[in-house]
């Protein structure tokens, strides 16, 4: 029997057509293909129509890929970016390295802020690649509504010492020769990102613009809004509205009335964190900061490194002292100092580091005289891990005006000297794994022997320290009389 003749297939009449001509087969397996295809090509996203639109019929000489990518960017226009690759059967050992998208962006700034007269700060996020092995660089320049311009050289720093992840922290400084908006006129700070050493690619952005009459000196010089700002880690996870009930009145107590703390919320404050905190920002004591888009950029530890920087720049002539600690660590004075004495003995220096108490987020005394349930975290533990010679964690207090960027532990990159030996001065109780826990912290008893000697547990050797339980009753009074109500956290005491 003579077989039929497979029909042809279209080449012109659409594009599934011209895809078909590559294939010899029988008619229900290519009339099952057409369908596919065109169920297939109905499914698309609109962006994607170009994509059969632009194929071409097969050949054994030469195979050509072109596509058409229009991504959306910030401002909702469009932009094209064709890819093309072409192999050659002359040479079949060339390899074709075709690329498809963004790795990472070249800058994501987080903030902008005039650091003095002449001097500004941009504070962002860039892809580490691209900052750490090549040469990318900026430049800064104001363009005045009066329609002139000045330029000036931009110096570029990565405070987060290779911590970052796909992202790394930059901070670029601008600083002109005077300031550019003398006759406050108003204006705008431009910069100039480039890519590389060549200056023929590069990314232009608005940074910072002042309107006419804003620009005010006076902010620049003392007295400060503050005496003490407070600049932490950003709070994430599950956190316990009862630690940081007992944290912000703790603080508030010591830093006194001229303090203020500046939260910035991961995904750690919670509208159960967010009820404790809310009195003290309606007092204005406190500010809290939404960064949670920070999860879309992946660096270091939800960010703190960018977070810190930013704060320190926001707030640069805020306060006089600037204290960068965590949500679980509690400053301390022992001795009978007292904050302001110790701060003038330490004025001659830019910054200050602080040495921790580690304490047992577990232990508590066996004491059948407390009711435990019913108190707050650093009442009842009370047991400290004391190990010696080796090197513990410090934080830190900087006079920010004199800092062009900043760590987690202490800066690198600031104007004077910095102080370590405080810990007969200054030092703070560090509770462990205790700011996102919300069962009952007493979960081992020691006995009342153990006041007295080294207990070991887990093979640490710990002692008794009630210093911060002495101060309880004194910090839960100006809690109930700056707030007016006594508050009641849940989650445990």
């Amino acid at each position: 029997m003579r077989k039929e003749a497979t029909p042809p297939v279209s080449t012109s009449s659409s594009a599934v057509g011209r895809f078909l001509v590559c294939f010899e087969t029988k008619p229900l397996i290519a009339a099952l293909l057409a369908l596919t295809l065109v169920m297939l090509v109905w499914n698309l996203p609109p962006y994607y129509s170009s994509l059969i639109s632009t194929a071409r019929p097969c050949s054994a000489a030469m195979a050509t890929v072109r596509e058409t990518v229009a991504p959306v960017n910030l401002n909702g226009s469009y932009s094209q970016k064709y890819y093309s690759v072409s192999v050659k059967p002359s040479d079949p050992n060339k390899r074709i390295f075709q690329p498809f998208g963004n790795a990472a962006a070249l800058f994501v700034m987080m903030g902008a802020y005039r650091g003095g007269p002449a001097t500004f700060a941009v504070v962002g996020l860039a892809s580490k690649p691209i900052h750490v092995f090549g040469k990318p660089w900026f430049k800064c320049e104001w363009i005045s509504n009066n329609g002139s311009s000045v330029r000036a050289k931009a110096y570029k720093i990565l405070p987060d010492w290779g911590y970052g992840r796909v992202y790394t922290v930059v901070v670029v400084n601008c600083t002109f020769a005077t300031n550019p908006n003398a006759g406050n006129s108003g204006g705008k700070l431009l910069i100039n990102a480039y890519y590389d050493e060549s200056p023929r690619k590069f990314e232009r952005f608005t940074a910072l613009e002042e309107l006419p009459g804003s620009y005010n000196e006076s902010r620049f010089s003392p007295p400060y809004p503050y005496e003490y700002l407070y600049c932490g880690s950003p709070p994430y996870g599950n956190l316990s509205a009862a630690r940081m009930r007992e944290w912000i009145a703790y603080h508030a107590w010591f830093f006194g009335e001229r303090s203020h703390f500046v939260f910035h919320d991961a995904g750690g404050v919670t509208p159960e964190v967010m009820a404790v905190l809310d009195p003290w920002v309606r007092a204005g004591r406190a500010t809290v900061q939404d960064i949670r888009d920070q999860v879309d950029y992946d660096g270091y530890y939800y960010n703190q490194f960018l977070i810190v920087n930013d704060c320190l720049h926001r707030y640069r002539h805020a306060a006089n002292w600037t204290f960068f600690f965590d949500v679980d660590e509690y400053i301390y004075l022992p001795n009978g100092n007292t904050l302001e004495s110790i701060l003038a003995e330490f004025s001659d220096n830019t910054q200050f580091t602080i040495e921790q108490n580690p304490m047992s987020s577990v232990l508590c005394l066996n004491d059948s005289t407390q009711d435990y349930a019913g108190q707050w975290g650093f009442e009842k533990l009370v047991f400290r891990e004391s190990r010696t010679g080796i090197r513990r964690d410090r934080k830190y207090a900087i006079q920010a005006r004199n800092t062009y960027a900043t760590g987690v532990h202490m800066s690198e990159n600031a104007i004077g000297k910095t102080l370590h030996r405080t810990e007969t001065k200054i030092r703070y109780y560090h509770y462990h794994n205790t700011i996102t826990f919300h069962e009952e912290l007493c979960r081992e008893l020691l006995p009342a022997s153990a006041k007295k000697k080294v207990t070991l547990y887990n093979k640490l050797p710990y002692n008794y320290d009630d210093n911060m339980n002495k101060l309880v009753k004194t910090v839960k009074e100006f809690e109930q009389r700056t707030l007016g109500t006594n508050q009641k956290a849940k989650n445990f005491s």
